[in-house]
């Protein structure tokens, strides 16, 4: 019970940040606050790249730059969450081995999608086919990332 109350406490947060217009979201003001952050944006070596259609350039909008990577980073960081807490409690009700991993990729894509679809209806929101392979990638990412800090620990106990 307790490893579902955690995918169901990731699910509320998604929910949360899913259902607030992007004025609510928007990091912008405060990026510029940061005058040595923004200054340090403008010294490093031009970064000019289009994603999804949507130019993101460095020296173009320091803060926008810089808000776009908090963001993205959001989604790898949420939906690598919800996919482990997804892993772990399908472990528990007796999903082993590769299984469970492709169960909880596939619900992390259809939370995923549902995500951006409700994004399209709130103001100031989009909703992007990119952002659902980024939320799979951040899933795939943290569940590499966790089992390789537990390769380790698998090789000692297998050696004593």
């Amino acid at each position: 019970m307790r490893r579902w109350l955690s995918v169901l406490v990731v699910l509320l947060i998604i929910a949360r940040f899913s259902s607030q217009p992007f004025a609510g979201q928007d990091l912008r003001p405060e990026i510029e606050r940061r005058g040595r952050l923004v200054q340090a944006v403008r010294e490093m070596p031009p970064v000019r790249f289009s994603y999804d259609g949507q130019a993101v350039d460095s020296r173009l909008d320091p803060a926008d730059f810089v808000q776009f990577w908090l963001r993205k980073g959001a989604h790898i960081f949420i939906y690598g969450l919800l996919g482990l807490a997804l892993a772990g409690a399908l472990k528990a009700r007796g999903l082993k081995g590769f299984g469970r991993w492709a169960a909880a990729a596939a619900l992390v894509a259809a939370v995923a999608v549902l995500d951006e679809w409700n994004q399209q209806s709130v103001p100031g929101r989009t909703g992007r086919a990119a952002d659902v392979f980024l939320d799979l990638a951040g899933f795939l990412f943290l569940g590499l990332a966790r089992e390789a800090c537990r390769l380790p620990l698998r090789l000692i106990r297998k050696k004593a």
